[in-house]
């Protein structure tokens, strides 16, 4: 059994208690930690009215998320690491492990290019030969448009499945073969080769799996402990592993949360597809993932000559490199990533010029919306150039069109384990939608037949289709649900 490490003496009182974090370097400016837990910001900003700024343990209670763990990254090094937790979430620090989900793929593409420099594979060749006894199903792939690992790492390998819904705990687990053909008791279907490799993006964590095999049929090791040997252990990452599901004694773990804040059976679903999903880790050494990879690209380190690191950072179609996104440039360059695992929700983002950085780790469905406001009060606090709240102008909406539309609907593309229902309605002089995850959030006019919830950024639009009322969430579509009689 792991012993969970001890805060700094500053953190007098138990973390299920309050939400404590580790004292930050010495800046001269006030501590960036106490301003990041108490200027929390949404994603939308309305022109002209105050920015409203909101407590992380009001946060916290609000998505059902029990706990958050966090590392700020400065200069190439953590400035402060901590966590922050509700009473509920019992004992955690920062040693504490979550699942990082998605994060996972720049991990798998950092240990494919290690092997490369090894000469155990080759990323630009057909992976056939590295699949060996499993065999890719027949597809659009063809002698011309092979399908790679360098394809598969950018999603551009034509590959379908885009992720996986993990296996309970108490129930049995596909083998990654058992998955990648479909078979009892995989959950998703066979993955195929659906597309011409290197015509489109698809994002793909069947691409991912079939990445998996490859690695360790020609490194004729098991994934995990490549994983171990190759990256991990290099990289400082001390507490992190590939094990799914965690050994039995592994008790400093956070316990994934659904939306409405039940606990996941188990604690946590488990993902045999570990390299789309397997990572469980800290916050603190996630960030050294983060900085490993800005050194290497620097040409301060031996971890990725500076040509490799270059090659893992170059972005492709939709700013997908080899397993991270790739965006910006000069002092807005960066690579991020987030990963959403059933009750686990994550997000980093690490600048490659000034080497400034943030990490964080929820344990609720709802955690993407927490992450999100973290991630803006960080760039506040440190003064970032990007992850300001969208500035959104206010308009009129037209009363009685909107009163028209008042009342329940239902998206034609849904995933989610709660009931498809949104609901429209009026409170007092203004409106909100009721989502399936979060509830009521407030909405905000943007014009005579549109909306913005500056909560959760989601737009809405009161439109008519083939002469119907239709409800325009995002990009998707709504139809009213018929009253029952």
């Amino acid at each position: 059994m792991s012993t969970p490490r001890r805060l700094a003496a500053a953190c007098l009182v138990p973390l299920a208690a309050i939400g404590c974090a580790l004292q930050p370097a010495a800046r001269g400016d006030g501590d960036p930690a106490t301003r990041i837990a108490g200027g929390l910001r949404q994603r939308i900003a309305i022109e002209g009215e105050p920015v409203p700024t909101f407590d992380i343990q009001d946060r916290l209670r609000r998505y059902h998320v029990a706990s958050v763990s966090i590392a700020v990254i400065r200069r190439g090094k953590i400035d402060w690491a901590g966590v922050h937790a509700v009473p509920a979430a019992g004992p955690v620090d920062t040693g504490t492990l979550y699942q990082a989900a998605s994060i996972s793929k720049g991990l798998t593409g950092v240990l494919a290019q290690r092997l490369a420099r090894a000469g155990t594979l080759q990323l630009d060749t057909p992976v056939d030969a590295c699949l060996a006894p499993w065999r890719l199903p027949a597809g659009r792939q063809d002698a011309a448009h092979p399908v790679t690992l360098r394809r598969l790492l950018d999603h551009t390998a034509g590959v379908t499945v885009s992720g996986f819904p993990g296996y309970p705990a108490a129930g049995p687990v596909a083998s990654v073969t058992q998955i990648l053909d479909g078979a009892p008791p995989s959950l998703t279907p066979a993955v195929e080769v659906r597309t011409v490799p290197g015509s489109a993006y698809a994002y793909s964590g069947g691409g991912y799996t079939v990445a998996q095999v490859a690695l360790e049929h020609c490194a004729h090791a098991p994934f995990a402990r490549l994983m171990q040997d190759e990256v991990l252990q290099p990289l400082g990452m001390r507490r992190s592993t590939f094990a799914q599901p965690l050994p039995a004694g592994e008790g400093n773990r956070a316990r994934g949360h659904y939306a409405d804040g039940s606990e996941v059976e188990g604690g946590a679903r488990i993902y045999p597809e570990l390299a789309a999903a397997g990572l469980w880790t800290t916050a603190s050494d996630l960030a050294r993932f983060a900085i490993g990879i800005r050194q290497a690209w620097q040409g301060a380190s031996d971890f990725l000559t500076r040509d490799e690191a270059s090659q893992f950072l170059r972005p492709g179609l939709d700013n997908y490199a080899q397993g991270v996104f790739v965006v910006g440039e000069g002092e807005h360059k960066r690579f991020m990533h987030s990963g959403g695992n059933a009750g686990f929700k994550s997000t980093y983002a690490m600048y490659l010029q000034e080497g400034d950085g943030v990490v964080v780790l929820t344990d609720g469905d709802n955690g993407s919306y927490l992450g999100g406001e973290i991630v803006k009060a960080v760039a506040a606090a440190y003064g970032w150039p990007d992850f300001k709240p969208r500035g959104v102008r206010r308009g009129v909406l037209d009363a009685t069109v909107a009163a028209r539309y008042a009342g329940a609907w239902r998206l034609d593309r849904f995933e989610g384990r709660f009931a498809n229902r949104y609901e429209l309605r009026a409170e007092g002089d203004g409106w909100v939608l009721v989502m399936p995850d979060i509830g009521p959030t407030r909405l905000v006019p943007t014009g005579s037949r549109t909306l913005v919830a500056p909560e959760t950024g989601e737009e809405v639009e009161l439109a008519t289709r083939d002469g119907q009322d239709v409800v325009l969430i995002g990009a998707r579509t709504a139809h009213r649900i018929a009253a029952a009689h």
